[in-house]
């Protein structure tokens, strides 16, 4: 045994460096390929392992824990059962890698139940890191025991480590990454493949700035290109408020969406706290109103108080307002460093393509070697007589192996595929199958060695890939950026489909049902109205490229939008069952993920329309059967998002609701029928009547349905949109139609072939 000399702090300060590169690397900061920590990593492989698919069953988290400890992770069961809970809270994490079922904890900080409560499996954006794991595209490395093997890192289709963001605390380092809008990062990886020289400033016009899963504000945009290019700095957020009247002159605030991992119950205890020590004497009440619908906070305020004044005090005095820090330190090549934004989409895409080589080596393996045996296959077949001759005068396996080999210059591997040929596979039809089998074979081989070969065959296939997550994900930005206006002026024309699909004018397909076309401008805000009663948003800038929302359920539809500037007051909506409802604009919150504006007063009802409400003046309801009631608008109570309409028309038996019109100063009205019909008549042909009477008959003899009424002056440009999604512009000259009763028909305007009209807009408006 050797004794060595050497000084203590030598040895403390070598000890004390392998023991800070072990948390470094093992524990606390994240691969810049797949975003991940090597205990999150170990959690999802195991899964994967366990077959815990999105479309298999839950089991329990012990189960889970159990198998990463005892396989991957040896650390204590705590620190794994924390790491599984934190991937599966849609609060902390844009797009969850876990789907947990059972208490997994809330943003009122309650924590999650223990691990033999509740149950896990992976989600579809954990089966994109994990995809095509199996095909040789990542290296793999012996266990802490050396019993199996575990990845080194993910083959990570799904770009992680920005989407998700991560944070961690190693020795002397820190890394903190916020998420960001999936649909974003996307687009930046295409663009930065098709120009590597792209500068941070056009990184951020696609990827605006940090996407948090509780929504909010974020205040300084124009800061963020400096804290972006080195990797250090600050998001400063802000949650989501307005201040709304109530009744007795008072006011309240309302918010809606808290800044990234502020704990709610504590938010709400300091502000009482505030009010108790006299530094929020405005405040009278507080209330959490939050549901499965989103973040409710109602502050009461007392009468004398100033609703804006006392908001400004809470963004100061709590964590209405608070920083997320930026350090951008993650693992390349194994070593920890502080990097910019645009070396993350770097190394992504180097990684990438990477995994797309060795995937496409691999195929390529698997092709040439199964064209090798179906062409020792169709050789034997095509000297079928010869081949069985020889077998049948062997003596065993090995002979007839060692004459296939000899006489056909067969290899080994050929000889055994024809020795192990099922009598079946000599018809002909056999043949002409494997003949084909080997013609495709031959293309594949061509196209993965023109990847293997060619760099830009890989990056095309890269992009496509990131073409598809934006397709097959649904992401819309949840958090505002205040002060985008300065990098983006102007406005865009988009069109809004009933599947609640945004874009470009200039990019309009036929084939969808078209609701709207309109001007939104960067700076403002869209918001679309479904057939379920809820109100979505979509900020101005993202319909720049196009987006969409993500439904709460399948069959949900939008039936509505406008940008939030061109509204002023109130909006009404009306139902199929013809139940009607006034709701102030203040109550329409900034939620991407949708909110709850009505509450059904029959379970299968829908809304069918939304419009502006006017102060004063009469409403005119009708419905597809030809009835029509006109009734004051004065009858409609203002009401609250949670609340129930009023009836509004009694429908008939196998007659629903197809809209609503408010007159203004209009002198006639235009009836449009859904084969093409239309007919004028004079206002005063519809009596003014109660809300809550059956109307008046409007149609006649008429056979179509009635699909609007256009309250109209002298003339009005119309857009109308069919059933097959065609959209085409009409200028009715209102001279140029005979006025006609009531009870007369309609005649014809346009031939539609077979196609129905499903939607009339009044210049391209609500």
């Amino acid at each position: 045994m050797e004794i060595v000399d050497v000084l203590i702090e030598e040895e403390v300060k070598q000890a004390y460096i392998d023991y800070a590169m072990s948390v470094i690397v093992g524990r606390a900061i994240p691969d810049v390929r797949d975003g991940l920590k090597p205990v999150q990593r170990r959690i999802l492989y195991a899964m994967y392992e366990m077959g815990l698919l999105p479309d298999k069953g839950f089991v329990k988290s012990a189960r889970i824990v159990g198998a990463v400890l005892g396989y991957y992770h040896p650390h204590g069961d705590q620190a794994v059962y924390e790491a599984l809970v934190r991937m599966a809270q849609d609060f902390n994490m844009n797009y969850p890698l876990v789907i947990g079922q059972g208490n997994f904890g809330s943003m009122d900080g309650d924590p999650p139940a223990a691990m033999r409560y509740t149950e896990a499996k992976l989600s579809r954006f954990a089966l994109k890191l994990l995809e095509d794991i199996d095909k040789d595209t990542v290296s793999f490395l012996p266990n802490f025991d050396g019993s199996t093997l575990e990845p080194s890192v993910l083959p990570s289709k799904f770009p992680n480590l920005l989407c998700n963001g991560v944070s961690g605390i190693a020795v002397g380092l820190v890394t903190s990454i916020p998420p960001h809008n999936l649909r974003e990062v996307c687009q930046a990886l295409i663009e930065l493949t098709k120009n590597p020289n792209m500068s941070t400033q056009e990184i951020i016009n696609i990827v605006k700035g940090p996407d948090f899963p509780t929504g909010a504000i974020v205040e300084n945009y124009a800061e963020l290109l400096e804290y972006y290019e080195r990797g250090k700095g600050q998001v400063r957020m802000r949650a989501k408020a307005h201040v709304e009247k109530v009744s007795g002159g008072k006011e309240q605030i309302v918010i809606s969406e808290l800044p990234y991992q502020v704990n709610k119950a504590e938010l709400i205890k300091r502000i009482a706290e505030l009010a108790r020590e006299g530094k929020l004497r405005e405040i009278s009440d507080i209330r959490d109103e939050s549901d499965k619908e989103g973040v409710r906070i109602v502050v009461e305020l007392k009468r004398e108080a100033n609703g804006q004044k006392v908001l400004e005090k809470l963004y100061r005095l709590t964590p209405l307002r608070k920083n997320f820090p930026l350090n951008f330190v993650v693992l390349i090549d194994g070593e920890p460093k502080l990097v910019g934004i645009k070396t993350l989409l770097q190394e992504f895409i180097k990684h990438r393509i990477t995994v797309i080589l060795r995937r496409s080596e691999f195929f390529l393996k698997k092709a040439q070697d199964r064209l090798h045996i179906v062409e020792g296959l169709l050789m034997a077949l095509g000297n079928l007589d010869g081949v069985i001759d020889d077998i049948r005068k062997a003596s065993d396996v090995q002979e007839a192996r060692e004459r296939l080999v000899r006489k056909y210059s067969l290899t080994e591997v050929q000889a055994n595929a024809v020795l192990d040929m099922k009598l079946q596979r000599l018809t002909s039809l056999e043949r002409e199958r494997l003949q084909e089998e080997a013609r495709e074979l031959r293309e594949k081989i061509d196209y993965y060695k023109r990847l293997v070969s060619e760099e830009e065959e890989r990056l095309r296939v890269f992009r496509e890939e990131m073409e598809e997550l934006i397709k097959t994900f649904n992401a819309p930005r949840k958090t505002l950026i205040e002060g985008i206006e300065t990098a983006e002026e102007g406005s865009l024309t988009v069109v809004v489909y009933s599947k609640g699909r945004v874009a470009p004018v200039e990019e309009m397909e036929e084939g969808e049902e078209v609701v709207n076309i309109l001007d939104v401008p960067f700076t403002d805000g869209l918001f679309m109205v479904s057939d379920r009663g809820r109100v979505y948003w979509i900020a101005g800038s993202q319909a720049l490229k196009g987006s969409s929302v993500s439904f709460k359920e399948e069959d949900e539809r939008i039936i509505g939008a406008f940008v939030r500037s061109s509204m002023e007051g109130r909006v009404i909506l009306i139902t199929e069952r013809g139940y009607v409802k006034k709701i102030p604009l203040v109550d329409f919150e900034y939620r991407a993920q949708g909110m709850s504006i009505i509450k059904f007063s029959e379970e299968d009802d829908r809304v069918v329309r939304v419009i502006q409400a006017p102060e004063e003046g009469d409403l005119l309801i009708f419905t597809r059967k030809g009835r029509s009631l006109r009734f004051p608008v004065s009858e409609v109570p203002p009401a609250t998002p949670g609340s129930k309409g009023v009836m509004g028309i009694k429908v008939e038996e196998k007659d629903s609701v197809r809209g609503i019109r408010a007159l203004g100063d209009a002198r006639y009205l235009l009836l449009i029928t859904e084969d093409g019909g239309i007919k004028k008549i004079a206002i005063e042909e519809i009596p003014q009547r109660g809300r809550g009477t059956k109307g008046v008959e409007m149609l006649g003899r008429s056979k179509g349905e009635l699909v609007d009424l256009v309250p109209i002056m002298e003339s009005v440009d119309l857009m109308l949109s069919t059933e097959e999604g065609k959209v085409f512009y009409d200028r009715i000259e209102g001279k140029g139609i005979p006025l006609s009763r009531r009870d007369q028909r309609v005649n014809k305007r346009w031939d539609l072939k077979g196609d129905r009209l499903v939607r009339v807009v009044l210049k391209a408006r609500m």
